[in-house]
């Protein structure tokens, strides 16, 4: 098997948020944002290049199910998507429930773990740079949040597997 690093995406229509975890992490981290609108191939490009030379093994992709735990047609159209993005990065593709994982990154403090606090804002229209800048954290923390499930749940299983075969 090819060693490389597993990647989260939490993509949405207009913007998809990346994240990694280096081989053999527990660790994932934000790395940015893309913009699907220049098509698909770009958005692969842009991609390849946020995470550098470094293998892809696994992409994550964020899959919003329903409350039954279902597909929607969007969820559909999401794990397409991620599933061609895993098949021209030679990357195996998993669905990861991403339910809730925006909200969160929008209401719970810096995934950094920092203190939460943030300096005060003027009041008034924000910056095209400072509207980019949470556009970046707020789709790279959800898609760290997906890709973090993911690994969380792969660290539970080989913990179960170890206890089982131990007893």
């Amino acid at each position: 098997m090819t060693r490389g690093c597993a990647v989260g995406i939490d993509p949405g229509e207009r913007w998809v948020g990346v994240a990694r975890a280096a081989q053999g992490s527990s660790l994932a981290l934000p790395v940015g944002v893309l913009d699907r609108t220049a098509g698909d191939d770009e958005t692969l490009e842009s991609l390849k290049g946020m995470l550098g030379r470094e293998p892809v093994t696994q992409l994550v992709v964020g899959v919003p199910l329903r409350p039954d735990g279902r597909e929607d047609e969007q969820a559909t159209r999401f794990r397409a998507f991620g599933e061609s993005l895993a098949s021209a990065l030679g990357a195996t593709c998993i669905a990861q429930d991403e339910r809730f994982s925006t909200d969160e990154s929008l209401t719970a403090a810096p995934f950094s773990g920092g203190s939460g606090e943030r300096k005060a804002r003027s009041p008034g229209r924000k910056s095209s740079r400072r509207r980019r800048r949470e556009r970046e954290r707020t789709h790279g923390e959800a898609a760290a949040r997906i890709l973090q499930r993911w690994l969380d749940s792969q660290a539970g299983a080989l913990a179960r597997e170890r206890a089982d075969r131990d007893h």
